[in-house]
């Protein structure tokens, strides 16, 4: 884009706003864990279709990923985080409006797309808003978990606060959501875009070549060993997050704690979740290439203690206190993950290709994430919380252990261990170049 001083300017107003906006807009803040009270207490719909609604937001998310990758490179990574956002607003809209399963589907469709779209343009946006470097990697990695640790410390009060609100009026904590998501629309206008497309011809020869593009892209990851490893490894990861988060909560509610507790234990998993953020590094630098397993073990293992021990805690303190202390390793794995994966999709990419790896994760994902949470509401409909979670961890656990024998020659090698078509597209290699 433009001259040397434009590309500065870019650079550094991206990479100062970045982690101020991703402390407000990774994720809906005053949301999560009331939205489970709200729809199932306020609006009368039941547990399993209240799972069954993540389920259809992980279909959208896959049907809606290719026209969302196409939108980001249309329009730019900034105006399609801005679109994003956007979308995010008409969602909390649509769930205050809810009274039906059918409601909640109409609302995640918005909610697919606005993540579909963000997930594949703000990792870019900084990705290409920091210049070519050997500490690239550790630059990205060190802006994304400082948006991340001060998102999971917000997350933590805001949980703390929802749940506390909601005993009032169980509406506020939504109307905050919102919110907190029109002024991210309005802090996102401050970026400036880091590539500069000229547009040329119609929007139908545009949307071809696009098109195009996000094929070759997708043929590329597909055909990487270290790029299937890893993005089946992090969907995995990803489909079980999903499923515990409302697995929890619903186990909370069943032991018989209040909508108050639940929010304090969920302000303190943000705590817990935030401190993992902070030290991705030490934890990467200590389980290497097998960092990401580790923490699919510690994640699945969580799951079968929180089940076991669930079924006699709402007679037993010892046995509630062990729950709340397993769900406090889901938020430490919660944490780690988020920001450590990342970092490793990112490594060997420049802005022809990131978009498409970001994109493919994001399809991927949301595919075992579908399968996972239909599975779940499955089991949810026919036996009580404790006994789904014992079956879905131990499924999980097996999973893992297989997969980390096909990552083990797959992923963290050495950078000159990896073929020419792996890093085709590392900046550093073609600067040597």
């Amino acid at each position: 884009m433009g001259n040397k001083e434009d590309v500065q300017m870019m650079r550094k107003t991206n990479m100062r706003i970045f982690p101020i906006y991703k402390r407000l807009a990774w994720d809906y803040l005053f949301f999560y864990t009331i939205d489970f009270l709200f729809l199932t207490q306020i609006k009368g719909i039941s547990a399993s279709d209240v799972m069954l609604k993540s389920t259809f937001h992980a279909f959208f998310s896959i049907v809606l990923q290719l026209p969302a990758n196409i939108i980001v490179e249309f329009l730019g990574r900034k105006n399609s985080i801005i679109l994003g956002n956007i979308l995010g607003c008409l969602y909390m809209v649509i769930i205050m409006m809810s009274g039906s399963l059918f409601d909640l589907i109409i609302a995640e469709f918005f909610s697919s797309m606005a993540f579909s779209i963000k997930n594949v343009a703000e990792p870019s946006l900084l990705n290409e808003s920091i210049p070519p470097s050997r500490y690239k990697s550790q630059i990205y990695s060190k802006i994304s978990s400082k948006g991340a640790s001060e998102f999971y410390f917000l997350d933590a009060v805001s949980k703390a606060v929802a749940g506390i609100l909601f005993t009032v009026n169980a509406y506020l904590p939504i109307i905050l959501s919102l919110l907190v998501l029109i002024i991210v629309t309005v802090l996102s206008i401050g970026f400036i875009e880091p590539i500069k497309k000229k547009k040329k011809g119609n929007a139908v020869l545009m949307y071809k070549v696009e098109l195009k593009n996000v094929k070759q892209g997708f043929v590329f990851v597909l055909k990487s060993e270290r790029l299937k490893a890893l993005i089946l490894c992090a969907a995995l990861i990803y489909a079980l997050l999903q499923i515990s988060l409302t697995y929890n909560v619903s186990l909370e509610e069943n032991i018989g704690l209040s909508s108050i507790a639940i929010g304090l234990i969920a302000a303190s998993g943000g705590m817990i979740s935030s401190i993992a953020s902070k030290y991705q590094g030490q934890f990467h630098n200590k389980f290497r290439n097998k960092s990401l397993i580790t923490i699919a073990m510690m994640l699945s293992i969580s799951v079968i203690i929180a089940g076991i021990v669930g079924i006699g805690a709402k007679e037993s303190i010892v046995l509630m206190t062990l729950v709340i202390l397993a769900i406090f390793m889901y938020n430490f794995c919660w944490g780690m993950f988020h920001t450590i994966i990342d970092k490793y999709l990112r490594n060997f990419s420049n802005e022809k290709i990131d978009t498409k790896i970001f994109a493919a994760y994001n399809l991927f994902r949301n595919v075992f994430r579908m399968i996972g949470t239909l599975f779940a509401s499955f089991l949810l409909d026919k036996m009580a919380t404790t006994y789904c979670m014992i079956i879905i961890g131990v499924l999980f656990t097996i999973i893992y252990i297989l997969l980390g024998k096909y990552m083990k020659t797959r992923v963290g090698l050495k950078p000159e261990e990896y073929s020419k078509e792996e890093r085709k597209y590392d900046e550093l290699n073609q600067a040597k170049e």
